[in-house]
């Protein structure tokens, strides 16, 4: 099947230049080379041009791609281990799993699962022109895959925790972690989740608070293990 064209959407002028996201990824423990930052512009390039047609993310998001969305991707960085087999849970856009594949060459494995056709199309085309041959796209609900085996499962924003982990357990190795993304009023939601962590035998094994370099948003990184 041929991909799906889309008009070709302009690239905002508040966009960071090298310098300036290299410097920031150094704040994520992160150092990025002058290639992996064309990719990322690339990608940015792709989303915009089929946000026109798509939701991939929010038209008012359009303009700070890279200096939120990428960077909230890549924030997770360090809770990922060298050699790591991960996936991404309701990707949509490929956020945090493409990011996270074109700066951390030493995955072994991303996975992006994705119910919607549509959003799998642009993931496999994003996939396809970027050369990303440690990246899988399973075009499938994520509790309908068999086992995936995973050192590291991510869910940025994709659900009640509750329900993600739910979605999750059967994907993560014996000693894997959950890593969800969160925002700073996360208590009562973990609170809810109580009983559903005790019935899989996970618990919270670490909270990490930060604001994002450029964007200044806060975010939380709950991990969940055994």
């Amino acid at each position: 099947m041929r991909p799906m064209l889309a008009p070709t959407a302009a690239r905002p002028s508040a966009d960071p230049d090298f310098p300036t996201l290299q410097t920031a990824c150094r704040q994520l423990a992160l150092e990025l080379t002058q290639p992996q930052y064309d990719s990322l512009v690339r990608y940015t390039q792709l989303l915009r041009d089929w946000n026109l047609r798509l939701n991939l993310v929010s038209r008012r998001d359009t303009d700070r791609v890279l200096t939120y969305h990428v960077i909230d991707s890549l924030a997770v960085a360090r809770l990922i281990p060298q050699g790591a087999r991960v996936c991404d849970i309701g990707t949509g856009a490929g956020l945090p799993g493409i990011p996270l594949a074109l700066t951390r060459p030493d995955i072994t494995k991303m996975l992006l699962i994705e119910s919607s056709q549509k959003k799998s199309r642009f993931l496999q085309t994003a996939v396809n022109e970027l050369g990303l041959g440690n990246v899988e796209v399973l075009n499938e609900r994520a509790e309908s895959l068999p086992g995936l085996d995973c050192d590291v499962i991510l869910s940025r924003l994709a659900g009640p925790l509750r329900d993600v982990v739910q979605y999750a357990r059967p994907h993560r190795k014996p000693k894997g972690t959950i890593v969800l993304y969160k925002t700073r009023d996360s208590a009562e939601e973990l609170r809810k989740a109580g009983r559903v962590l005790a019935r899989h035998k996970l618990r919270v094994t670490g909270s990490y608070d930060i604001r994002l370099p450029l964007s200044s948003v806060p975010r939380r990184f709950i991990v969940l293990g055994s």
